[in-house]
């Protein structure tokens, strides 16, 4: 009886860090396909399409897909919970870039730029995070960069959009309040 709980362990803990390397090596990938994205300045080798427009150069990458074959069930419930509702999570920031393009306004399309380099620094973060708590746990070599550091890269983006973004919002507040002077707001 010992010795089947005992092979049932080590093969959990096998499984597990199988599981864990697998995702890491996808999230890794999803982190750097987010630097491209928020890196995307709309310029084809510092050129505006013909039509004196900014268009985006790097495709917004799928969601990342986890593997199925799989034992989620050997990994923590609260990690796993994290890992697999991530995808979701990133479709709801794509509707709101989605909603982004329908008020964005040519030829720099700035609210939608914006809108696309906020989300993809959170969700490249969110990557690293969840990789990086895998890594830890499963103790799995983490990936080295050479002479750069991504990380540092997103968290420098995010800190200037996110200030950009709130003084745009700020303008929108101040034209409404403007058209709708007696409008009651809301405080934060």
């Amino acid at each position: 009886m010992f010795q089947t709980y005992w092979t049932d362990k080590l093969s959990q803990k096998r499984n597990a860090k199988y599981l864990a390397i697998r995702i890491v090596c996808i999230l890794d990938k999803f982190l750097i396909d987010c630097v491209n994205v928020v890196k995307d300045d709309g310029l084809s080798y510092g050129q505006r399409s013909q039509e004196g427009f900014l268009e985006p150069q790097v495709k917004t990458p799928e969601p990342p897909i986890f593997p199925e074959d799989v034992d989620w069930k050997s990994i923590n419930p609260e990690l796993m919970y994290k890992i697999l509702s991530f995808p979701s999570d990133i479709e709801t920031g794509n509707r709101a870039i989605e909603f982004a393009s329908n008020i964005s306004i040519p030829p720099d399309f700035e609210d939608w730029f914006e809108e696309r380099k906020f989300y993809y620094c959170k969700f490249g973060l969110v990557a690293y995070r969840l990789a990086e708590k895998l890594s830890s746990k499963y103790k799995i070599k983490k990936k080295v960069y050479n002479d750069w550091d991504p990380v540092a890269d997103l968290e420098n983006e995010l800190m200037t959009v996110t200030k950009k973004r709130e003084k745009r919002i700020e303008s929108y507040k101040l034209f409404v309040d403007s058209v709708l002077p007696n409008r009651v707001t809301k405080s934060k």
